[in-house]
């Protein structure tokens, strides 16, 4: 746990240098809490290291220059950060013990071994990729699940400290979560603002939901972060913020690039580019153009080099565009599609409107989830019945009705295409505490921070009982099962500890860990180099 609080805190400084960089490059208010701010910082981190991929691994030299020129900026603006730290009001007692105990159950989590079965089949394997390699051509054919090209992984491999030859550090996700834990109980001593108690509810649903994930670098936590994020900048924009167009667009295309379930999101730079064309402001509609190019670019660009598709996966003709040597064969992309749909839905399925699947699925859900989909599908009979109370919430703030719009269109989107609760959780939180907004004051503070604390303690409580923490070094992923094979000079691994047969394929879930590369889910003839080097990529022997 020391060594976690450790990277923490230089998570941190560098988050929130690269964030005053970011609030600067958008020319955004100067009062945006510090959490928002080192949020807005690994967002920017994450795209520039997108760009420098495609050239180089994101190891050593890429950290030393990065984190050098922000220590440098950071010296630059140290007037502006001993202002900064001036301003940070003081808090009650009640809020420090509350936050060490929600401390504590983030630590705890998230120093656990991952839970998640996709850490040691692709989350943990492509991260290392990245730490060592280039962006490479048909890394996808190693292992399809590659050419998902999350943009989180980037940060992940930057804050992983590789290169320093020990365990990968995957503690990122714990430190997302605990920005924004921690930022919730701060707005809750301000709560008389829309945007801060939308802020409190999302801290601790997020923190209720996932807090027994959070040693999975999984990018399914950082794209739904990211999307309350944005529907918090939406939420300041309802109370009068300005001038936040630019960054929402970027963010969301940002989103984009780390999950593509976040698709929904898409309708809000559509709109505020429509917006900016009606009222003949070229100038914003040029920016909101060139603020989601930033995030699309790299991305679009490492999706053709990893997969030869400009979007994966999809096997649609129409986006199939390059005749490269590496493409990913059809049925693979077949296959990936089926495993998402499939899995998520808890049984076969027909294609996208078959709900054969919904009578099953809503059984096997546990209880705390069925009172999630109570409230958030019972919304509109609440609505109905405080007409009223809805209608002059919706005249004072005429951007509410659009939110809960784009909110619920999220979890329609989610709920259709794979409906396991991490990949939809942004959309179903914002939905939540959008649509209950009109009928919700916090009041009685010491109250709430009594029933945090409980709550705190009982998530404590569970994590201690599931594993005893380690109290130096997180829990390092267990040694991969595998074999080996020479392919043109070089040794590929290939993970045995699946025994089962999956598409016809022997051991088609595999799971490599943090295994030395290049390794491989499955053993898999038909794979060979496309040149001399690992660095030139991999093709399917046709």
């Amino acid at each position: 746990m020391l060594i976690t609080l450790l990277l923490w805190g230089y998570v941190t400084v560098i988050c929130l240098l690269a964030g005053d960089a970011v609030c600067r490059l958008f020319r955004l208010e100067k009062g945006l809490p510090l959490p928002a701010v080192a949020l807005l910082g690994w967002a920017g981190l994450t795209n520039v290291l997108g760009y420098l991929w495609l050239a180089v691994p994101v190891g050593l030299v890429v950290h030393v220059l990065i984190v050098g020129g922000l220590l440098v900026y950071g010296w630059l603006r140290r007037d502006y950060w001993q202002e900064r730290l001036r301003a940070v009001p003081a808090h009650p007692t009640s809020f420090w013990l509350t936050s060490l105990l929600c401390v504590a159950v983030i630590l705890t989590r998230t120093t656990h071994l991952p839970r998640l079965l996709d850490t040691g089949g692709y989350h943990a394997p492509m991260i290392r990729w990245i730490s060592e390699y280039a962006v490479i051509p048909g890394l996808a054919n190693v292992n399809y699940r590659f050419g998902f090209n999350n943009a989180s992984f980037l940060t992940e491999a930057f804050f992983s400290l590789r290169f320093l030859g020990g365990p990968s550090f995957h503690v990122l996700n714990g430190w997302l979560m605990l920005v924004v834990a921690l930022w919730s109980l701060d707005a809750l001593s301000a709560s008389g603002k829309l945007s801060n108690r939308y802020v409190f509810g999302m801290g601790v649903l997020f923190l209720w939901h996932a807090h027994w994930r959070l040693s999975s670098p999984t990018p399914d936590h950082p794209a739904q972060l990211l999307v309350g994020l944005i529907f918090y900048l939406l939420i300041r924009r309802m109370e009068g913020a300005r001038g936040e167009a630019l960054p929402v667009v970027w963010l969301t295309l940002l989103a984009f690039t780390i999950k593509m379930s976040t698709l929904v999101l898409l309708a809000i730079p559509l709109a505020y580019f429509g917006e900016a064309l009606f009222r003949k402001n070229y100038r914003l509609a040029g920016g909101i153009v060139a603020a989601g190019l930033f995030p699309l670019a790299w991305w679009l660009t490492a999706n053709v080099v990893l997969t030869g598709y400009i979007l994966y996966p999809t096997d649609a003709a129409a986006l199939d565009w390059f005749p490269v040597d590496w493409k990913v064969p059809a049925v693979t992309i077949q296959q990936g599609l089926k495993n998402l749909s499939g899995g998520t839905k808890l049984s076969p399925v027909k294609g996208l409107l078959d709900f054969s699947w919904v009578p099953h699925w809503s059984v096997t859900q546990p209880v705390p989830d069925k009172v999630i989909f109570l409230l958030l599908f019972g919304w509109p009979l609440v609505g109905a019945a405080g007409w009223k109370t809805v209608r002059a919430f919706a005249r004072t703030y005429p951007l509410w009705p659009w939110l809960v719009t784009i909110a619920y269109g999220g979890v329609a989107f989610w709920f259709i295409n794979a409906p396991e609760l991490r990949f939809g959780m942004g959309f179903i939180i914002a939905a939540l505490l959008l649509g209950y907004l009109p009928f919700v004051k916090l009041r009685y503070i010491q109250l709430l921070h009594l029933g945090l604390a409980f709550f705190f303690v009982t998530l404590l409580y569970a994590s201690f009982t599931r594993q005893r923490p380690t109290w130096v070094f997180p829990e390092d992923y267990p040694a991969a099962k595998v074999r080996s094979y020479r392919l043109s000079g070089y040794t590929i691994y290939f993970a045995t500890d699946d025994p089962k047969i999956t598409h016809g394929i022997y051991g088609y879930w595999g799971n490599c860990q943090d295994m030395a590369l290049p390794c491989c889910p499955y053993y898999n003839p038909g794979l060979v180099l496309r040149g001399d080097g690992i660095g030139e990529g991999f093709r399917v022997r046709r």
